[in-house]
């Protein structure tokens, strides 16, 4: 393996490793980086035998074979995205070690490509394509030195060949991105990584959302179909948690599918799409409360009317209208289930980005189809002092109702404080909360509060989720920090919602988390009120990424429909499609490539220097034979002018390297020209000399 060939590999792969040195563990990405370098250093000292012998084939492989154990260990597991991409990562650095042979070249080019994919297993944004560019224009390149190593092209001229070929082969790539959309799924299939989740969990401990709330990463982006709700209304709901050990709340495993039916005006239901992150759990978010299954049509509209039940909630009976059949009919597979406890869970854990359809109406109030379960009543025996407390203040009031606004009363009126940072808590966290350290975030007052509810008799649940969401352009983002905790008891028949945080600190709820903080240095940049100028310039990038999300990484079948209606077309069948795909790529091959039938006027430039030549001698009565080679032919020619011997043998060593060479474009110019010149001096030496030989 020659230098130059090497060294566009070792380019390659140093192009294509970057993207996962954010992802890989650092010991990792050493490995690879030093593998590369000790294969260079033995291309420049090849007489050391100790490098030799630590890059054999022998050497290699056990040092995979250690590298597999070790990934195991640190993983934990080995069949799973992260431990494969780690692995591959250090096999393709261990095949560059071992390359001798082209074929050796082609495989490790094959490696490198497929490495260079897997990056999307990460992160699909405009940065990760970005990325990419620099590793395919080096694969190109290496792809054009190992296809002519001995060819010593400038690389300023090979990279200009590389871009030329991208650039026509761009239009195409645009045709075929058109036509043929991406499909719903991912192409791979890897066993789910045992990575930790960010975002809500199904329990709950004091201090869990403050921690989850110092994280300004999404949870997730929403864009409404019309008007946007009030920050006050901005309730996303996600889990809920009715179990209650003394000191954790946790999500019940007793849940049913919900069967309530939204009968209000049309007129009240929101419609939006949510862009989800990957969490690693099911849960899956809506504006509190929904009245939709998560669907998959992104271009479907409202599908309520007034007075008509909604029917995308499962298990209903009551009759469907021809319109609104004909609209659930557009609305696309449903993506999740909808539980009575108003929570609603995918039928599998959200691994990539997904978007999906729904539909809410803003109610703090829902009706009730099935009593509450025991769960909700349910306290262990800790937190003596609050069921006291819920006890007499209970019996000093008339009705359920009162007794919960008598409680967010006490909050308020007593010097409670709404902090990030609350002392640790015992073994009895919501006595010595309410009592003695009087200082907490929202899972403290929303635990505290469901407490004071079962204390009394009134069946209760923490709900978390989000609350709040900032407007950035045409869509919303909803933030870790604005992970909240709220309650819910059930009062009058129904589940009603109850937030005391926003008795303790209302501007919370109003206006955001940063605003019911005294201090906002604690608050993620991102989440603050003020905003500096790298907040707005990290706003502006999202905007762009959201746009390439809608537009390029979700363009499906449904998108595609769309394009044709903007277009004013009707949807074409399969046989018009591929009609249009073979026309237009054929227009585009002709104009870069010329069209055939042209092609014999459209001669190569030396084919037509050969001709001229061969013109020249035949009218002086020396005409090339039929089995003569051209070499014999110029032979011939030079015994018959011995004068313009010199000029004969230029031109036969030019047509040969024009002819059975693989030339640069400017070595290709300069023999053109010479042979021009030599034609020109040999058409004016002959008309004035005498042959001295019969033909």
């Amino acid at each position: 393996m020659d230098a130059r060939t090497l060294y566009a590999l070792a380019i390659l792969l140093l192009l294509v490793q970057l993207p996962h040195l954010l992802h890989l563990p650092l010991w990792v990405s050493l490995s690879g980086a030093i593998l590369i370098g000790l294969r260079l250093a033995l291309l420049k000292n090849p007489d050391r035998k100790l490098l030799g012998t630590l890059l054999s084939p022998l050497s290699v492989t056990l040092l995979a074979v250690v590298c597999a154990v070790l990934i195991k260990v640190d993983y934990g597991y080995f069949l799973g995205r992260d431990p494969c991409v780690a692995f591959l990562f250090f096999l393709v650095a261990a095949k560059f070690a071992e390359v001798r042979q082209p074929g050796d070249a082609t495989i490790l080019l094959c490696l490198a490509a497929f490495l260079l994919l897997t990056q999307y297993f990460y992160s699909q944004t405009i940065l990760a394509a970005l990325v990419t560019l620099p590793a395919v224009i080096a694969l190109a390149h290496a792809l054009a030195v190992l296809r002519d190593p001995e060819n010593p092209a400038q690389t300023r001229e090979q990279l200009k060949l590389v871009a030329t070929l991208l650039i026509q082969g761009l239009p195409l790539a645009a045709l075929l991105f058109l036509v043929f959309p991406r499909l719903p799924g991912p192409l791979w299939s890897l066993p789910e990584d045992a990575a930790a989740s960010t975002g809500l969990s199904d329990s709950m401990s004091p201090g869990s959302i403050g921690q989850l709330s110092q994280s300004d990463a999404v949870a997730f982006r929403v864009e409404f179909d019309g008007a946007i709700p009030a920050p006050r209304d901005r309730y996303w709901r996600g889990p809920v948690l009715s179990e209650f050990d003394g000191r954790s709340w946790n999500v019940s495993r007793r849940l049913l599918e919900s069967r309530t039916r939204y009968q209000g005006p049309a007129s009240d239901v929101i419609d939006y799409t949510v862009t989800l992150q990957p969490h690693r759990q099911r849960w899956l978010f809506a504006l509190d409360a929904a009245v939709s299954l998560p669907r998959t049509d992104l271009k479907s509209g409202r599908l309520s009317s007034d007075t008509t039940p909604n029917p995308a909630i499962t298990g209903q009976s009551a009759p469907i209208s021809a319109e609104l059949q004909a609209s659930l009919s557009r609305s696309g597979q449903p993506l999740g289930r909808l539980m009575s406890d108003g929570q609603m869970l995918a039928g599998s854990a959200v691994t990539q980005l997904l978007r999906y359809r729904q539909s809410s109406v803003l109610l703090d109030a829902r009706p009730a189809s099935r009593p509450p379960p025991d769960n909700t009543l349910f306290l262990p025996g800790v937190n003596q002092r609050s069921k006291r407390f819920a006890s007499e203040l209970r019996a000093s009031v008339p009705s359920d109702a009162a007794y919960a606004q008598a409680v967010l009363q006490h909050f308020n009126q007593q010097p409670y404080r709404y902090t990030l940072q609350p002392q640790l808590l015992g073994d009895a966290p919501v006595d010595e909360f309410l009592f003695d350290t009087l200082a907490g975030f929202c899972e403290h007052y929303a635990a505290a509060f469901v407490v004071l509810m079962r204390g009394a008799g009134i069946p209760a649940r923490v709900v978390t989720g989000y609350l709040g969401g900032e407007m950035n352009e045409d869509y919303m983002i909803v933030r870790q920090s604005d992970a909240h905790a709220w309650a819910e008891a059930f009062i009058d028949g129904a589940w009603k919602r109850y937030d005391p945080t926003g008795a303790v600190a209302p501007s919370r709820v109003e206006q955001g988390l940063s605003a019911a903080l005294p201090d906002e240095a604690s608050v993620p940049r991102l989440a603050r009120l003020n905003k500096s100028w790298l907040s707005n310039a990290q706003l502006r990038w999202d905007a762009l990424n959201h746009q390439w999300q809608r537009l390029v990484i979700d363009f499906d079948n449904e998108s595609q429909d769309g394009l044709w209606e903007r277009l004013g077309l009707a949807k074409p069948q399969l046989w018009q499609i591929t009609a249009i795909v073979l026309a237009l790529t054929g227009l585009w091959c002709a104009l870069v490539l010329g069209v055939p039938r042209f092609s014999r006027q459209q001669a190569a430039a030396e084919e037509r220097l050969w001709a001229q030549l061969c013109t020249q001698l035949r009218k002086r009565q020396l005409p090339r034979a039929p089995a003569e080679t051209p070499a014999e032919y110029l032979e011939r020619a030079a015994q018959a002018w011995p004068a313009q011997a010199w000029r004969l043998q230029q031109l036969q060593e030019h047509f040969a390297h024009l002819r059975f060479r693989i030339l640069t474009d400017s070595e290709k110019d300069r023999r053109q020209k010479a042979v021009r010149q030599l034609l020109r001096g040999l058409r004016w030496s002959l008309t004035r000399s005498t042959r001295t030989t019969t033909p």
